[in-house]
């Protein structure tokens, strides 16, 4: 048996090998490779790294089990039949994703601005109650907060999907949010080792994540430089339906000159206008 397909805490072989070779830095088309449980695919990758290496990937996958054993996070591979079915349709799907809690199926990302508006944050607040479906997030400053609270506040099943390690929540002050956000029956997912600290990538990355995992993606308020005009990037190459609340922000307003579906400045009409196109 290989190294990287000992079995460690309450891991399976599979769930191991791909943490192990996350470690060993394996590029992204092997790791899939892994999931899909094909782990020859690495056999002769395995081969040029030293037996010293292959001890330390066991004993820091061995540490990534104890850190989402102590979370009660678990690990999803690609195939599993939790994984979220919009994430594995996309060409560069994530070989694992590490959650805590309840992953909804499908749902609606609504997303914004770090530096939002007062009025940004009542009418995302008011969007994500009048909707009533499930909610997509990226746990952010802003219109990302905002969106979380309402769902807790509507009970509406939701997923936080965020650019750092399931153990080192960003921004750090969302701590406590992404705990409330699990307690009240939601998720919190990444496709990072646990550990591992956010970077400009991993955020964009992110990004990617959400626009996949939703039926529809909601603008409400972004610059041109916004992070939010990357996942609306992501739900246009994906063929997401994307929606952008018709304002006078500079990202909305290119939203929706590239297509996007202007909405009303009413939550309850906007949610009617987003309903009526994801049943047509």
């Amino acid at each position: 048996m290989s190294v990287l397909q000992e079995t460690v805490s309450e891991l399976s072989p599979r769930e191991l090998a791909l943490l192990a070779a996350a470690r060993l830095r394996v590029g992204g088309r092997r790791l899939r490779a892994i999931a899909r449980g094909d782990i020859d695919s690495v056999r002769s990758y395995t081969r040029e790294e030293s037996s010293r290496r292959l001890a330390e990937a066991r004993r820091e996958a061995h540490a990534d089990a104890q850190a989402l054993g102590a979370l009660g996070a678990r690990v999803l591979v690609l195939g599993d039949e939790e994984y979220p079915d919009g994430l594995a349709e996309i060409p560069d799907a994530p070989p694992f994703l590490a959650v805590r809690g309840r992953l909804p199926v499908g749902g609606v990302a609504v997303i914004g601005s770090r530096q939002a508006s007062i009025a940004g944050c009542a009418y995302a607040a008011g969007l994500v109650i009048a909707l009533g479906r499930p909610v997509v997030a990226g746990l952010a400053r802003g219109i990302d907060a905002v969106v979380h609270g309402a769902a807790m506040a509507a009970r509406v099943p939701q997923v936080a999907y965020v650019g750092s390690g399931i153990t080192q929540m960003y921004p750090p002050e969302h701590s406590d949010l992404a705990e409330a956000i699990v307690a009240a029956g939601g998720a919190v997912a990444s496709e990072r080792l646990p550990d591992e600290g956010p970077s400009r990538w991993s955020l964009i990355r992110r990004d990617r994540l959400q626009a996949a995992h939703a039926h529809a993606v909601v603008l409400v308020e972004s610059e041109l430089e916004g992070g939010a005009m990357h996942t609306m990037d992501f739900a246009q190459r994906y063929g997401r339906l994307r929606f952008a609340l018709d304002n006078t922000f500079a990202g909305n307003q290119r939203a929706i000159a590239e297509g996007a579906i202007p909405l009303p400045t009413d939550p309850g009409a906007a949610a009617a206008c987003i309903e009526k196109w994801l049943v047509s």
